[in-house]
């Protein structure tokens, strides 16, 4: 149950720290005191006596969106038992606060407080304690940084994205170690500076196709390898749907498409390309003259509604396979209810 870390066009811009926000509104969050919100840890401390409904594992009766799943992350401590700083450790925060508005966000907390105790000594337990009174309140802080406005017309302020990416980093400082900071958020960061740098070039209005594949191709092989392994597909897809929008706006040559085309995806996709290219050409030719055709048999009033429909489905097992036939027939009621209909 890992959260996404990948950014979404504008909203996803706003740095992805800003998607982890899952800490209800301040009538609910009151239960913590201000002193935690300013980043005190004691008074969230809750003693083992105290915590709700007496966990003993954290685990007891989970609430139903967690039924049946395992605990995402991981709780580690070296041999001198100090808790090892790992993204694991908010993974295992997150994997329980995604229950706020299922439980009360003390009863969550007892619950990691349990977790953290059940799993660890006493030295790592006391640590992870204090990281997790400081993981909440730095989600606190986040809910009182102002809200960019991201849009400017139809495209990304890059620069309003970065000074709220500047903001939350800046929170974070408050908060964590940098050890801490690079633990929880250094891929997300990572992906964050390259969503901002993908921006840069993609609305770069005097690079041409060919220069923004290339920059593009450049710029995904800076990123660490496991986010650009894990984000290959999706960067391709969305460099080379972008870019083709882009030629077939300004009316671009076959050749300059091959360029872009090897440029994002290499010479062996874009043969594969190429072909389908041809298909589709091949079979929008065959249904402008089917619909040709099959206008006709409909237009023709000396024919009974009977021997229309025959004729049709003659027409129509002449010219296209079984296969075939289905996707004609859904093409068929679209074109009569004036649905767009696609290549």
């Amino acid at each position: 149950m890992t959260k996404p870390t990948g950014l979404v066009i504008a909203c996803l811009l706003l740095g992805a720290a800003l998607l982890y926000w899952l800490l209800p509104d301040k009538e609910e969050a009151g239960q913590l005191s201000p002193s935690a919100a300013n980043g005190s840890s004691r008074e969230l401390r809750l003693p083992l006596a105290d915590m709700p409904n007496g966990f003993a594992t954290g685990l007891e009766s989970l609430p139903a969106s967690l039924a049946g799943t395992e605990v995402d992350g991981e709780l580690e401590f070296d041999d001198r038992g100090h808790l090892k700083i790992t993204n694991g450790v908010r993974r295992v925060f997150d994997y329980f606060l995604s229950t706020i508005g299922e439980e009360p966000l003390e009863t969550i907390v007892a619950r990691i407080r349990a977790y953290i105790r059940h799993k660890l000594p006493p030295m790592a337990a006391g640590e992870a304690e204090r990281l997790l009174d400081s993981y909440i309140a730095y989600k606190h802080g986040l809910e009182n940084l102002q809200q960019a406005q991201v849009m400017a017309g139809d495209q990304v302020d890059i620069a309003a994205v970065r000074r709220q990416m500047q903001q939350v980093q800046a929170l974070r400082s408050q908060f964590f170690t940098a050890e801490t900071v690079t633990a929880f958020f250094g891929d997300e960061d990572a992906y964050d500076r390259y969503t901002l740098a993908r921006l840069d070039i993609t609305q770069n209005a005097s690079l041409t196709a060919e220069q923004r594949a290339r920059q593009l191709t450049a710029l995904e092989q800076e990123l660490p390898e496991n986010l650009r392994e894990s984000l290959k597909v999706i960067n391709q897809y969305q460099n080379l749907e972008g870019l083709t929008q882009d030629w077939q706006k300004r009316g671009g040559s076959a050749a300059e498409l091959r360029q872009i085309r090897e440029s994002v995806v290499g010479p062996e996709a874009a043969d594969r390309l190429e072909s389908l290219d041809q298909e589709r050409a091949s079979w929008n030719q065959r249904m402008t003259a089917w619909h040709a055709e099959r206008d006709a048999i409909l237009a023709n009033k000396s024919l009974s509604e009977q021997d229309r429909q025959r004729q049709l489905e003659e027409l129509r097992n002449s010219r296209f396979s079984e296969t075939e036939r289905l996707r004609v027939e859904s093409l068929e009621r679209m074109r009569d209810r004036g649905e767009k209909v696609g290549d």
